[in-house]
């Protein structure tokens, strides 16, 4: 497996999210373990101690207690336990086995009581009942102050001490917590020896998760593989299962459709170009073999020059189209933008339209001082391919109008000529290169289909729109639209 596999990284991102996880889990609550049973350990501690502070013990009582404890610790010895009691100033009670380490003098004095009913500050203390009186509302026992509890270490031994008390006396009360800290190591053990199979199983799991998340992926790859030049039509269905990934299975046949589209475009681009580059050079090879069997004299230079320089105009012509569209594919048809009078420029247009048609009646509606944004050579090109469109497809002693209104920030230019309708099925591909209706493919319209196709690429590139606005029986209009040169 690569170091560079997404599945891998997956795996190992997911393995130590989860893994970090669980140790982070697994050390809070064994954290919390430890503090929930040393909490219950002072309990314990507490309650033992809590009832012989109700009054005043005497030092035997102590004695008794200490050799009750033997029983708590299920033991012959009180070493599972020591105890230190004072009264007043006076220590009344010691066990024997006391560490020498623990210093029962420097435990922080208690202040605090347990309840609301402790002394309060000015007034004197309670009597203190004495061993032997009973507890009654003229009697009541001695408030108890808040214990407080601390670890000791002292030799082998870990000792947890209770500190509590009551107005007169403080006893403190230490057990030896190392069972319970063996305990509790035993669990820490358990679970660090459980910890490596547990991280082998969030690996495994999340390597199991990586692939089964990648799966829609592979299924993903498996399709597009089936997609060749041949099989452009292939689409990939949609999940039921994985539905995140519908979104990308969209823009994945999306993607497809434009590049079948490209394709088809491509296709029949290179094989119109060649049909009609085919013509002329045809038509140059067959003026010179002419020229080669047929004596001078009988066939004058300036005729077969003539007819070879009209063939290389109309292949200059094609290759200067195809140059431009080129350019517009790449997205490098660079315009020099400067202000231009779009309505002299269209007015020349009618002009040549009139020399070019002059049995045809060319109408026009120019609105003044029209300027826009452009490159002046190439838009004119545009306008001059919309007036040859109209004059070729137009009937004999029909009329061709132009117009220029301005529209807010927009300026609109209609071309519009009387003749033959587009058809539905055109109107739509009138647009693309090389295409022609069935009348112009016929022999008597010239060209090569390229006048519309360009014409649009250059307004597009200006910012604006060429369409086909309307085709009637006996009108067709084109509008063109393009952002004013104050917009």
């Amino acid at each position: 497996m690569s170091p560079n596999s997404f599945r891998l990284k997956i795996a190992l991102l997911a393995g130590l999210l989860t893994g970090l996880l669980l140790v982070g889990s697994g050390v809070l609550l064994w954290q919390l373990t430890y503090r929930m049973e040393l909490a219950r350990f002072d309990r314990e501690i507490h309650t033992l101690v809590a009832p012989h502070l109700e009054r005043v013990q005497g030092g035997d009582h102590w004695v008794r207690f200490e050799n009750a404890l033997k029983l708590v610790a299920s033991t012959n010895t009180a070493s599972a336990f020591i105890l230190w009691v004072k009264d007043g100033d006076r220590v009344i009670h010691q066990s024997p086995n006391w560490p020498a380490g623990i210093k029962a003098e420097e435990f922080p004095p208690l202040t605090a009581y347990e309840t609301s009913n402790g002394p309060k500050a000015g007034e004197p203390l309670p009597t203190p009942p004495r061993r032997g009186e009973e507890i009654s509302p003229r009697n009541p026992a001695l408030p108890r102050k808040t214990p407080q509890f601390y670890t000791q270490q002292e030799g082998a031994k870990t000792w947890r001490i209770g500190v509590m008390g009551n107005p007169y006396m403080t006893i403190i009360l230490g057990a030896d917590i190392n069972e319970f800290n063996a305990g509790m190591a035993q669990l820490r053990r358990t679970y660090l020896l459980a910890l490596p199979f547990a991280l082998l199983l969030v690996g495994l799991g999340a390597w199991f998760l990586a692939a089964r998340a990648l799966r829609p992926v592979t299924a993903l790859t498996q399709m597009a593989e089936r997609v060749t030049a041949q099989g452009l039509d292939q689409r990939i269905p949609a999940m039921a299962r994985d539905q995140e990934f519908n979104r990308l299975i969209t823009v994945f046949n999306a993607m497809l459709n434009r590049l079948e589209t490209s394709f088809q475009q491509a296709t029949r681009f290179s094989a119109d170009a060649s049909h009609e580059l085919k013509t002329p050079l045809a038509r140059l090879q067959a003026e010179l073999e002419q020229a080669l069997q047929t004596p001078i004299a009988e066939l004058p230079p300036q005729q077969v020059y003539g007819s070879l320089l009209e063939e290389i105009h109309r292949l200059k012509s094609i290759v200067q189209k195809l140059l431009l569209l080129s350019l517009a594919d790449a997205g490098r048809l660079h315009l020099k933008l400067e202000p231009a009078d779009l309505s002299a420029m269209l007015a020349n247009v009618v002009e040549d339209s009139q020399a070019l048609a002059s049995s045809l009646t060319i109408e026009q509606e120019i609105a003044a001082n029209i300027k826009v944004n452009a490159d002046a050579e190439l838009l004119e090109q545009a306008l001059q391919n919309l007036a040859s469109n109209a004059i070729k497809y137009n009937r004999e002693g029909g009329a061709v109008h132009f117009s220029l209104t301005r529209n807010g920030d927009n300026v609109c230019i209609r071309v519009a000529n009387t003749g033959p309708q587009i058809p539905d099925t055109d109107r739509e591909r009138i647009f693309e290169r090389f295409h022609r209706t069935d009348p112009a493919r016929s022999g008597n319209v010239e060209g090569v289909g390229l006048g519309l196709s360009l014409a649009r690429e250059i307004i597009r590139a200006h910012h604006g729109e060429l369409t086909l606005e309307s085709s009637t029986a006996d009108l067709t209009t084109f509008c063109v639209t393009l952002p004013s040169a104050a917009a």
